[in-house]
């Protein structure tokens, strides 16, 4: 199946279009060097499974997958959910610190009224 010159070319396409879409967002700073790395880790994949079909069909063959683009399939799927759970964990952690922050401002507010009327 990944023989077939389409399912290469849109992986091919589709690996060098994120890279260049993130390197852009690099130098324009608007992504943490963490998601980069993520990115780029992601897109080398796909350019490497494009490039090197083999790789696919001898992974498939050791894992009991019917086809190689099932294997394929698999390893996108499974790194875009490791993706989403440490994002998950990114967003509870800012989730909590904006609370605790908001805490603190509401408090510091208080103080700052407090001593206005003790004047």
């Amino acid at each position: 199946m990944l023989d077939q010159p389409i399912i290469r070319i849109c992986l091919i396409v589709g690996s060098l279009l994120t890279a260049f879409y993130i390197l852009r967002r690099v130098r324009l700073a608007k992504v943490q060097i963490e998601d980069t790395l993520f990115w780029l880790f992601f897109s080398a994949v796909l350019l490497i499974l494009a490039l090197f079909p083999g790789i696919a069909y001898r992974a498939a063959y050791l894992m009991g997958f019917q086809s190689p683009i099932n294997f394929v399939y698999i390893v996108i799927i499974f790194l875009l959910l490791a993706k989403q759970f440490f994002m998950s964990i990114r967003i509870s952690q800012l989730d909590s610190k904006v609370r605790i922050l908001t805490e603190r401002v509401a408090l510091n507010e208080e103080k700052v009224e407090r001593e206005k009327l003790d004047l």
